[in-house]
């Protein structure tokens, strides 16, 4: 049986912009690909728990769950990937890693590279002009 990885993804809006973040250079699966924030949940740990972790850990800033916007499964070469796309709201501004605001569709070379985040993002059309 293939294991499966729960994830959540993290959108945040700033007008008609999102918060992406890069992904490392040494990346196993998607090296430098602009992307959505998120996280794979640690045994017994709460959706809540996750995003402060998220946003704790990825940006440096509090993250604050608005709702689910989208779910999505994608088969990678050693496990199946389930993921939900939420949006939040941020408190503070981004001191870790690599950022930017940008359109939802700078996300297309992510999505197209096999980022199931940056696929839902641009899949779901919440908040889009």
């Amino acid at each position: 049986m293939v294991p499966v990885k729960h994830s959540v993804a993290v959108i945040v809006f700033r007008g008609d912009q999102v918060l992406a973040i890069r992904r490392p250079d040494d990346d196993d699966e998607l090296p430098g690909i602009w992307g959505l924030p998120a996280g794979t949940f640690r045994p017994g740990e709460t959706l809540d728990e996750l995003i402060l972790r998220v946003g704790r850990e990825k940006l440096g800033v509090r993250l604050i769950l608005v709702r689910r916007l989208a779910s999505g499964n994608q088969n990678r070469p050693h496990y199946r990937l389930e993921m939900e796309l939420w949006e939040a709201v941020m408190e503070g501004t981004p001191s870790r890693g690599e950022w930017q605001l940008t359109s939802r569709e700078s996300l297309r070379p992510g999505m197209e590279a096999g980022s199931l985040c940056c696929e839902l993002a641009i899949q779901n059309k919440s908040r889009d002009s």
